[in-house]
This record gives C-alpha cells, structure tokens and sequence, in this order.
C-alpha cells in the first residue's frame, strides 16, 4: 500500500513518522505557497534525508497520477478536501480525513461524489479507537439516562483552530440522536484550548441525585497516526463514504469471522467435525 499525506502540522508531523516506520508513506503534500514546498521530509521532521520532497498542491492531478498512491491521509485543513475531491476521485486515491469543519453542503458533496464515482472516503474527527469506544458508552449512558443533563467540556492544544472539536460535536449528536426526539434539548459544549494538550474530552451526565463521568484522554498524538494507519488500510479499494465506527465495526466482525474459520480448521484437523446427511 502506498500513502500520501497532507498537513505536516503539530499532528501530521507524528503521523508522517509512524507511516514513514511503517514503509507506506510515498508522498506528502503542502498547500501552495508554503515554505515546506521542496525540501526532503527528514528536514522538516528533524532527522536524516528520507528521499520525500514535500510537494505543493500546484498541478496536484500529474503529481499523483505519477506516484499513483492508494489512499490520501488529510491532516491539513477543510480546503483541500473540498477544492480537490474531483481530482482525487478521477486519480483513484481514496481518502481518510481527520479534518473537522466541513460544512452541511461539503458534507453533502462528499456524499455525492463518494457514492456517484465509485470512490472511498473516510471522514474521521474522531479517528483514535477510545474516542468511539467513548461514542458506544455516551450512546448506552443517554438510552437509560434521558431525565439526566449532559455536559461536554474539551480540552486541545492552544493552536487548535475548531472550537469546539469536531469529536466534542460528533459526542453531543451521538447523545441526541439516541434521545427522545420530541424532547428538544441541547448539550452545551465547553471548550479550552490551552498548552499543547494531545486532546480531553469529558461527557458529565448529571441526575439529581448522583453523577456519571466518561473521559477520553490522548496522551500521544501517535494515538491519532495508529487510527488513520487503520482507517487508510481499511479504504483501500473500498468505495462509498464512512465513519471510523464503520471502520472497526467491519474490522471487528472480519476479526470474528477469521477466528471461526481457524476454530473450525482446527476442529477439522482435530478430527471434531461431524458431517449430516440424508
């Protein structure tokens, strides 16, 4: 498989390390007019020569059709995406987006083309496995906790842009999707932007009586390369567009279905395995 990315920010730089461990990154981008433009991957990231020239976004269809990547991974911003969804279509890269603050109409476009040129994205705010394991529990919490209050608070490093997060607001619409939709409530979000804090997010669910707390914290952003790695495999050659809940929902059930097959092989060789007929 090979990999291309975009955004070498405080993230895209962890990430750009892990792909580089794991011998998949072919090719990183930078927007245009930026000063990475042109210089060798292990300059940018403090360590020897990695034969990567970061590239800009100019004349972006040749560039890819000449390295042909599988999957693009986007640390950068809602822009690219969204100035750039035909082309990468047209090429056959497939997409995984960490970005946050795509509009109701980009989202709507992403769809389209997603579903009307055969092409797969991935769009993941909340890429990392404990940020959706925290989903599943705030989802179980608001179906037998609806008289309770729910409350965010999140906290990100002081130059995150989106306030608040994409993951606190893809939290807060788990939660209401799963109330009563005739009850119109809302989950305030409190945000902090502060340090350079890998990422919080705290849901309080408060009764009169007692409260439920559920936390997330990201102590290494390497938390956020090992869920765009997976999200990456996971797209290739896949078309449509998903969620990271679809990505491990999908990895989880082929994990299940692979354990049967060797449970079976085994019982087979083991000489356990009845046959039934007429």
């Amino acid at each position: 498989m090979k990999i291309a990315l975009i955004g070498l920010g405080t993230t895209g730089k962890i990430v750009a390390e892990y792909l580089l461990k794991e011998k998949v990154l072919a090719m990183v981008f930078c927007r245009k007019g930026s000063s990475q433009a042109g210089k060798d991957l292990g300059e940018i990231l403090h360590r020897p020569n990695t034969g990567i020239t970061v590239e800009s976004t100019e004349d972006l269809e040749e560039k890819l059709l000449q390295v042909r990547p599988d999957v693009l991974i986007d640390f950068s911003s809602p822009q690219f995406l969204s100035e750039n969804l035909g082309i990468l279509a047209k090429c056959g890269v497939n997409v995984v987006s960490a970005v946050t603050g795509y509009s109701e109409m980009d989202m709507r476009r992403i769809k389209l083309v997603a579903e009307n040129r055969r092409f797969g994205v991935v769009l993941a705010p909340n890429i990392t496995y404990g940020v959706n394991v925290m989903m599943i529990m705030a989802q179980i919490a608001a179906q037998l906790h609806e008289d309770y209050d729910f409350q965010i608070i999140e906290e990100n490093h002081k130059n995150k842009k989106d306030s608040p997060s994409g993951t606190a607001k893809k939290i807060a619409a788990t939660i209401l999707s799963t109330l009563d939709e005739m009850e119109e409530k809302a989950v305030p979000i409190h945000s902090i932007r502060a340090g350079d804090i890998a990422g919080r997010h705290r849901l309080l669910i408060c009764g009169k009586h007692d409260q439920i707390e559920i936390t997330h914290t990201a102590f290494s952003r390497v938390a956020f390369a090992e869920g765009a790695y997976k999200a990456a495999k996971f797209i290739v050659g896949r078309r449509g567009l998903y969620e990271m809940k679809d990505v491990f929902r999908i990895q989880k059930e082929q994990q299940e279905e692979e354990q049967w097959e060797n449970s079976l092989c085994y019982k087979e060789e083991a000489g356990e395995v009845q046959s039934y007929g007429m």
